[in-house]
């Protein structure tokens, strides 16, 4: 059965429940222009290379919804040190790479309008089996996202996020950001 929810930011009712968000990009990479993004970027779907110096992998952080087995996922993007990349990447295909690489310390490449800021927050970068992409866990514990990501939110809470993300012009997300 497909559910359905009162969208809280235009009043509609919609189907099904949109817990899975990612940005399409690091906001670094978002805010160039074309002929920058040419000039200055290796882009691949799962890593970015700016001006061989700044190097971003994508991954994955998750929030519980208290009372399920659901979690609400932002795609998000980290920059790393150049050191890190080239581990995690010499390691994308290793089975079980999971238990013998990492965690990697990064730091969040994306900018969350439903938080205090979040671009740079520090992060812990958990490998996850081949096939997956990494998790991301904010290391910075007075921080609202980390609060939520470790305690949970409510499924209102995250029908609210889903609804502003869902209309970003309202909500203020980053225009990368898609559903």
């Amino acid at each position: 059965m497909i559910e359905s929810y009162k969208c809280a930011t235009c009043g509609q009712i919609h189907t099904g429940l949109p817990f899975s968000f990612a940005a399409e990009f690091p906001d670094q990479y978002a805010n160039m222009t074309r002929d920058e993004r040419d000039a200055r970027a290796v882009i691949g779907s799962d890593q970015y290379i700016i001006d061989q110096l700044w190097f971003f992998i994508r991954g994955w952080l998750e929030i519980p919804i208290v009372g399920s087995n659901e979690v609400f996922l932002w795609g998000l993007w980290a920059s790393v040190r150049e050191e890190v990349f080239d581990e995690i990447s010499e390691c994308w295909e290793l089975v079980g790479r999971e238990n013998s690489r990492g965690p990697f310390k990064g730091r969040l490449g994306n900018s969350l309008a439903e938080y205090p800021e979040t671009l740079n927050l520090k992060l812990r970068i958990v490998l996850q089996p081949v096939g997956a992409r990494p998790l991301f866990v904010v290391e910075e514990p007075d921080h609202s996202l980390a609060q939520e990501q470790s305690s949970g939110i409510t499924r209102d809470r995250a029908l609210r996020m889903a609804s502003l993300v869902l209309h970003q012009e309202r909500g203020g997300f980053p225009a990368n950001l898609k559903g």
